[in-house]
């Protein structure tokens, strides 16, 4: 939770590395969200300047809102709507380990996701090293959930520029 918003208990949430959605309408969709170990039924969300405005059941006034600074929003993972075809939630690919597609070695595991105008960028990470991949098709190949896998074709001499 970052803020408030205005008098009347209504909470700005930021997204962060481990979100699993910015988006209001899946948010709404989601119907209750829990805060600091307590359920709230989500009456609406919207967007404004890249965070999220949420306004809950019993949480009506500036001081409730300001009471749920700084804790983590988080909603029942069943209760995500599904995603169309090739889409994922960012929880759902986080930690996955990704794998050169061309010759099967592991590159390191999916660590973070930074949101980019463009396109979302990932960091993938193996012990101190770290590869940023642009999640485009063309660069992130194949994604398997059931497997728990992320197969990849880096750019022409893109591992060549991380190789030490």
């Amino acid at each position: 939770m970052a803020g408030v918003h205005g008098l009347r208990g209504v909470l700005k949430v930021r997204a962060d590395a481990a979100s699993a959605t910015t988006d209001p309408e899946v948010i709404a969709a989601l119907g209750e969200v829990e805060i600091g170990g307590r359920s709230y039924r989500v009456t609406s969300a919207s967007r404004q300047k890249g965070q999220v405005l949420l306004r809950l059941e019993g949480v009506q006034t500036r001081d409730q809102a300001e009471a749920l600074i700084g804790q983590e929003v988080s909603g029942e993972v069943a209760r995500f709507p599904l995603l169309p075809e090739g889409e994922y939630y960012w929880f759902q690919v986080l930690g996955l380990p990704v794998i050169n597609g061309a010759d099967g070695v592991l590159l390191g595991h999916l660590r973070e996701i930074i949101a980019t105008p463009a396109h979302d960028v990932y960091v993938v990470r193996r012990g101190e090293e770290e590869l940023l991949l642009p999640a485009v098709e063309e660069v992130i190949t194949d994604i398997n959930l059931e497997e728990g896998w992320i197969k990849v074709a880096p750019p022409p001499g893109l591992l060549e520029a991380y190789a030490h």
